[in-house]
């Protein structure tokens, strides 16, 4: 069963935050949350000065400690028990870092604008530096999710986003499916048939397939969909397999085994985060990874 002993939302001052709000109100009325914190980083160095001439020794902390208080009354409905969180701090992702250690949340959510409207540099940092969970709502997502879509490599971090996955249509009678991409080796065409390459190489994956449903009995019978990669990168597909299915959720693991942070995350990952996509995607890490 899957329970959030503490979720941080991570709000920005913009649009988005109402929706990022309501959002976190539907995911405590269907998961079992214990806390959550609302949390804004007020970046002292991008005060200007003519800011601080301007409005003197307004107590900027507690007016958006009260915007945001405004938002959580109207789109929470005391889902859960709450705290709201602003910081004054040169640095929002060291900030961040250190609240999900000291309050040792499990999920973090996190807003997204389309690319038209947003770099996405600050949410790409969060990502590699936030020592939990990631849900990332993009601005045109919906609430409702009924089909999950789990991309998976048969790496650990993989099959763990996969179990969750799993875990989380149980508990909430959604459907998932598993996909996976693959690729063949083009530089020895024509020296090989291409179509016996690809038989091959699916016989191959459905091998793994079926030794990974042997020793994990829980996803026997969970449909999956081979998927080639044929010139597109393996974001650009589960991208197009998101849009082909009408998936609500993408959950995708991720690895920690790379002891420099800022190459931990991985390149799927990252590529799906700045591509504008509606879905909702849930970047997984392990608890032992984490540790």
């Amino acid at each position: 069963m899957i329970a959030i002993d503490a979720m941080m939302v991570c709000l920005d001052l913009s649009n988005i935050d109402e929706t990022l709000v309501a959002f976190t109100r539907s995911i405590c009325e269907r998961l079992p949350v214990k806390k959550v914190y609302f949390v804004h980083n007020v970046k002292t160095s991008e005060l200007s000065d003519d800011f601080r001439a301007l409005f003197g020794d307004v107590d900027l902390g507690k007016e958006i400690e009260g915007n945001i208080a405004d938002i959580v009354s109207e789109h929470f409905n005391n889902a859960a028990d709450y705290d709201i969180l602003v910081s004054e701090e040169p640095n929002t992702e060291v900030i961040l870092a250190d609240l999900v250690k000291r309050y040792s949340i499990k999920l973090t959510l996190l807003g997204k604008r389309m690319s038209d409207k947003s770099t996405g540099a600050l949410g790409t940092k969060l990502l590699r530096i936030l020592p939990c969970s990631v849900l990332v709502f993009p601005e045109t997502a919906r609430f409702n999710i009924g089909r999950i879509l789990t991309p998976i490599d048969f790496s650990d971090a993989s099959v763990h986003a996969l179990r969750l996955s799993k875990s989380l249509s149980d508990q909430l009678a959604l459907y998932l499916e598993i996909m996976h991409v693959y690729k063949l080796p083009t530089q020895y065409f024509p020296l090989i048939s291409e179509e016996k390459a690809v038989k091959k190489a699916e016989e191959v994956v459905q091998e793994k397939f079926k030794n990974l449903r042997k020793r994990h009995r829980e996803i026997v019978d969970v449909p999956y969909t081979l998927v080639r990669a044929a010139g597109k990168s393996i974001a650009e597909r589960i991208a197009m397999e998101l849009q082909r299915g009408k998936y609500d959720l993408l959950v995708v693991g991720l690895k920690g085994s790379n002891p420099i942070p800022s190459l931990s995350l991985g390149s799927v990952p990252t590529k799906l985060y700045n591509m504008d996509i509606n879905t909702p995607i849930w970047l997984v890490y392990s608890e032992e990874v984490i540790k």
